[in-house]
């Protein structure tokens, strides 16, 4: 590992002229404590708020609070760029070593991944109307940062232009590069009246939401609110966990953690303040028995997780909380609804559209990238038999 950071700039270029403004010049640092994390935090979010792709998750305030609770036995490697005092490109990494069959194996991963957390859209932010440029100039950076064996970048946003640029400096490098798909992702455009909503959906589905409210209201005393509450927000987060656990069991492993609780709560206070989060709530004779943790971001909901109390399981309370959810989004202006990772009945019968996350995966000529390699290959055909298998058997 260098010694200092002015040795790690000079490895990975410190200024370089920029195509796009030639009297500009363009200086690469690379942040590497919590400190200067957080003297970031002004220039992040303001990137993060041009930036044409952008998400919760590559924000400062998940980003930062990822690292506060996940950051134990890794290392901060930031790459910033700045035109003058300005901040025009970010790419948050960190290093972590790994053991794959019985080799140590450095990784390179993006910031705000890993331990108990799977978030979507992750990686770079970049100037708007400067991405091409400032993709290469970041993987060309990323490339250069010494003692790494793998670069695994996970779950960036498939209109990113950095992955396409990764993996092109990749080769011109000589090096292994794969680039495929990570996620697919279902959504829903919302038109702009709630109307125009039941009117698109089928005749059984739009009886189906009334009848559902219907019910549910000549049994209880019911109330749909979204939580505004900051000083009880760690309340609703609790209650949040405990609903989660009721609905889905030992199937999810959410809220498990004492940092995954810490992370989202952090998270949630931040866009709260912000008018970001978004935690629909339905109460069902005074109990709060269903929650849907979303976000707002760019006339956009985005829902993270749900839970209900399954007491209440016969007038399906997580249903006709999606639906007041619905019609909430669609009220406020929103264009979709997006379910992020996750695979599950309802989004498929919800979707009107896809999309996809891809991940990077770069390896240098190391023997620990090798068993980094050959782990991967025989994981991937030991899956493939298990699935096999299961399909040839058939069940009593």
């Amino acid at each position: 590992m260098p010694a200092s950071g002015g040795t790690v700039l000079q490895q990975i270029g410190e200024e370089r002229r920029y195509s796009g403004q030639p009297n500009a010049l363009v200086r690469v640092r690379l942040v590497r404590t919590a400190l200067e994390l957080q003297s970031l935090r002004p220039e992040w979010q303001r990137l993060h708020s041009e930036a044409a792709v952008a998400s919760m998750f590559n924000d400062w305030a998940w980003q930062a609070a990822w690292w506060r609770l996940y950051g134990r036995e890794r290392e901060l490697q930031v790459i910033v760029a700045t035109r003058g005092d300005k901040t025009v490109g970010i790419l948050p990494l960190y290093a972590q070593t790994t053991t794959q069959l019985g080799l140590p194996v450095r990784m390179l991963r993006l910031l705000g991944e890993g331990g108990d957390t799977y978030p979507d859209d992750l990686g770079p932010l970049f100037a708007r109307g400067e991405e091409a440029e400032l993709a290469i100039m970041l993987a060309t950076a990323m490339l250069r940062l010494p003692s790494y064996d793998v670069a695994a970048l996970a779950d960036i946003d498939a209109s990113s232009e950095f992955p396409a640029a990764l993996a092109a400096t990749a080769q011109l490098a000589q090096l292994r590069c794969s680039l495929g798909r990570a996620q697919r992702i279902a959504c829903l455009r919302l038109p702009d009246d709630w109307n125009d909503f039941l009117a698109s959906v089928s005749g059984h589905r739009r009886a189906q939401i009334r009848q559902k409210r219907l019910n549910l209201e000549r049994e209880h005393r019911t109330r749909f609110f979204v939580w505004n509450d900051a000083e009880r927000l760690g309340a609703a987060v609790l209650r949040l966990a405990e609903l989660h656990r009721k609905r889905w069991g030992a199937a999810s492993s959410a809220f498990a953690s004492a940092e995954y609780r810490e992370l989202h709560l952090a998270t949630m206070r931040d866009a709260l303040a912000r008018d970001r989060l978004r935690l629909y709530c339905l109460e069902i004779g005074g109990d709060l028995a269903a929650m849907l943790y979303a976000y707002r971001l760019r006339e956009h909901i985005f829902l993270v997780q749900a839970g209900f109390n399954p007491q209440y399981a016969r007038w399906s309370p997580g249903s006709v909380l999606l639906e007041y959810a619905l019609e909430h989004a669609i009220t406020e202006g929103n264009h979709a609804l997006d379910f992020l990772r996750g695979e599950h009945r309802y989004k498929e019968r919800l979707a009107t559209h896809w999309r996809e996350t891809v991940s990077v995966t770069v390896c240098r000529p190391t023997i620990a990238a090798a068993a980094f390699r050959a782990r991967k290959v025989y994981v991937a055909r030991t899956n493939a038999k298990v699935r096999n298998f299961a399909k040839s058997v058939s069940l009593p």
